[in-house]
């Protein structure tokens, strides 16, 4: 946040209208990072829709109207609503259709300042153009679950990184769009999708050399393959990793453990040693098993060995570095009170903490933003008599 010659807080965004017509995790996270950064978001939400417990941090700073753009009145309201903001984003349905009929280049010709961006699972093209817009889906097909390092076979993953990928990818689109129409005066239609998203957050797998497949990828193992860049447990129960990739410090590893001339026996540190990690592996998993997490952690802070404490994704908030960088706040959610949260993720040097209005309640804003738009209370009261509002 910075002020602005009235002295008045004011974002990076502030300003930007942005109008968000999607209903999936890319959507919500992609307008969370606008959102944090002062944009006037307006969420169209179905009428009658629930909030699910993660859209209480995903949709926070918006302003909701619950709006049926499945009938012809609320697609023309959807539109009015378009025609007055500066971002418009789209997203298909889980069944791959549209909630907005809109078409995105069309909207553009009709408001040439206007910026659409799209987010669809697989692209418009192509035998998957239109299919079913789901996370999981998507990181099965592209990858994500067969990664090398892990146990033989596919492993499920619980984060929606296809998901997470398009978010940053449309917010990267959407900024790049807003800046060339500053330049040019003239908006256009942008896209991301999962697909590019789970791609995007594999680059060191995602590539071909023209090799057959597998050759001269590691091993799998669910706690790695490395004798020193893997998860051992200690006598506690807690999990460390250690992070030792440069011969330096496996050097440095072994020999805190005591273990330099075992491994040395079976070619640590040469160029045939790939054939032994199992066995070293287990020799390194027999003496971590002896101390706790505690003790090790102060030996190696003493021997300077990049390891770190596995942790639960639960204790994330109660990390003291997380607090530290401010990525920890309390924002008073209408439904459940006070609550931790995430806080903004990306800042400018200098820039004050903002503080973040929580997720609205859906169509807590629909009188106030259609009369922003200039519809009269009785317009508004009829439209809801009709079904058209919530």
């Amino acid at each position: 946040m910075r002020r602005n010659s009235e002295g008045v807080l004011v974002g990076l965004l502030t300003g930007v209208r942005i109008l968000d017509i999607t209903n999936s995790l890319a959507g919500a996270m992609a307008t969370q990072v606008l959102a944090d950064h002062d944009a006037t978001i307006v969420r169209v939400d179905r009428v009658g829709a629930l909030r699910q417990p993660h859209e209480r941090v995903r949709l926070r700073g918006r302003r909701s109207v619950a709006v049926d753009c499945a009938v012809a009145e609320g697609e023309a309201l959807a539109e009015r609503l378009a025609a007055a903001s500066d971002v418009v984003l789209l997203e298909p349905g889980l069944d791959g259709r549209m909630r907005f009929g809109a078409d995105a280049v069309a909207l553009v010709a009709r408001y040439p300042r206007l910026v659409v961006c799209r987010i669809t699972a697989h692209g418009d093209q192509g035998p998957l153009a239109g299919a079913w817009f789901h996370d999981h889906l998507v990181a099965a097909r592209y990858g994500l679950y067969q990664q090398v390092g892990w146990r033989e076979g596919p492993t499920y993953l619980a984060s929606s990184v296809p998901s997470l990928g398009a978010s940053l990818l449309a917010v990267q689109a959407i900024g790049t769009a807003l800046y060339v129409r500053e330049r040019t005066g003239r908006g256009q239609v942008v896209s991301a999708s999962l697909l590019a998203g789970a791609l995007a957050c594999q680059p060191g797998i995602a590539w071909a050399d023209g090799a057959p497949p597998g050759t001269g990828t590691p091993g799998r193992g669910p706690l790695g393959v490395l004798p020193f860049y893997r998860l051992y447990e200690c006598a506690d129960g807690e999990w460390l990793h250690f992070g030792c990739l440069s011969a330096q410090f496996q050097q440095r590893a072994a020999m805190s453990l005591g273990l330099d001339a075992e491994l040395r026996a079976l070619g640590f540190g040469t160029p045939d040693a790939a054939p032994n990690h199992p066995r070293m592996i287990e020799l390194v998993a027999a003496v971590m098993r002896g101390r706790p997490f505690a003790a090790w952690a102060a030996q190696f802070e003493r021997d300077d060995i990049p390891y770190a404490r596995s942790q639960w994704a639960e204790d994330l908030l109660d990390d003291p570095q997380v607090a530290h960088e401010g990525l920890r706040i309390t924002v008073d959610d209408p439904t459940v009170g006070p609550m931790q949260q995430m806080g903004v993720t990306a800042m400018v040097a200098g820039q004050a903490a903002p503080a973040l209005a929580p997720a609205p309640v859906a169509g807590q804003h629909t009188d106030v933003v259609l009369s922003e738009l200039g519809l009269s209370p009785s317009e508004i009261a009829g439209l809801r008599q009709r079904g058209v509002l919530a």
